[in-house]
């Protein structure tokens, strides 16, 4: 299974560049986190995958797990880094913004996934699973599962409409305040999921990543002026990020039995990331498409894995992680074109202008 991590760091080296005396001025692209995103959604279909597979855990494939259990639920931060990031952008750049969140962003996130479930449901139908009404409508708002991950989605939904709160009454025409109501009313989502959840400690501790993605891209004119251009200085602020994240991780006590340390190691890491960005470009055309393509990876990866572990194919680890791989491209990839046009049918997308 590590040939397959090693194929990951390959892909991730294709294109890579360095920076030298000054950064990239467009880490912060479309096109440059779409590739990090991209890279991050593939070591989260690697993740899941050992749900139904279980190979030998000798020598060759233990790396695989250490890989995968060092990042634990670091993988999902620059998801909410970024998502926050662009809905600050969107909200200070574009008129009326605001107003659509409830609609463009909430609701159009939330059919994606409903159209998601019923193809779950589809799938257990035809293996002769059982479904009660109830458990189909509970797995709508993720109080229940037909065998799909559903935290992420219902988390950022709710963080999408602490934004909309956060912003509606205030106007663009005061970020500042905004974004400190939308952090103040993140900190009381993730209190309420961890009252609601308890254990299930996925709901919320990576959660606050959205709105330091908002500061983020407040402070960024400032932060680009200091370290942009000046190497040693952006060296300084990576390293000392370096370290709180370092001694965030794997030096304070009990970090595995306290969630609430993890918040912050989850904050850390998701600045150094952003950081290292700066000067390092991990981007390819492969990688964008996976992050062009993450929503329908994310929610539909389960379903191969669902299909061929009921065939018995996870018995073969290597070609069922392969076909699980090539099984959830295809679905994503149908899935995304799907909903691209519903999108512009129900008026949730601009269309499409053709190019000569």
């Amino acid at each position: 299974m590590i040939l397959f991590i090693a194929a990951l760091l390959i892909l991730s080296l294709v294109g890579i560049r360095f920076a030298g005396k000054d950064g990239f001025e467009d880490y912060m692209s479309p096109q440059k986190t779409g590739s990090v995103k991209g890279l991050f959604v593939i070591i989260v279909f690697f993740s899941h995958i050992r749900q139904y597979c279980s190979p030998v855990l000798d020598s060759m494939n233990k790396p695989y797990y250490d890989f995968l259990n060092w990042f634990g639920q670091l993988m999902v931060v620059m998801f909410l880094f970024y998502s926050g990031y662009g809905v600050y952008l969107a909200i200070q750049k574009k008129d009326g913004y605001i107003k659509t969140i409830p609609v463009k962003r909430v609701f159009k996130v939330w059919y994606h996934f409903a159209l998601a479930i019923v193809l779950y449901l589809l799938l257990g139908i035809a293996m002769g699973k059982k479904y009660t009404p109830q458990r189909f409508f509970e797995s709508l708002i993720g109080k229940s599962d037909l065998g799909n991950s559903s935290w992420f989605i219902m988390t950022i939904l709710l963080l999408y409409l602490a934004t909309f709160i956060g912003f509606i009454f205030i106007g663009r025409e005061h970020m500042l305040a905004g974004t400190v109501v939308t952090t103040a009313l993140t900190v009381l989502v993730v209190i309420w999921l961890m009252k609601l959840k308890g254990d299930s400690y996925w709901w919320y501790d990576t959660a606050l990543c959205y709105p330091l993605g908002m500061w983020y891209a407040m402070a960024k004119p400032k932060l680009d002026k200091a370290l942009m251009h000046d190497f040693g200085k952006w060296f300084s602020a990576s390293a000392i990020t370096l370290i709180v994240f370092y001694i965030l991780k794997f030096s304070l006590p009990n970090l595995t039995r306290s969630r609430h340390l993890f918040f912050f190691t989850a904050l850390a890491f998701g600045m150094l990331i952003a950081l290292i960005s700066m000067r390092i470009s991990v981007d390819n055309a492969v990688l964008r498409w996976f992050g062009k393509h993450i929503m329908g990876i994310y929610i539909l990866q389960r379903i191969p894995m669902i299909y061929f572990q009921s065939i018995g194919l996870n018995q073969y680890p290597k070609v069922y992680l392969l076909c699980c791989f090539a099984a959830t491209l295809l679905i994503a990839w149908g899935f995304d074109a799907a909903t691209d046009k519903l999108d512009i049918l129900l008026h949730l997308s601009p269309k499409k202008e053709k190019t000569v």
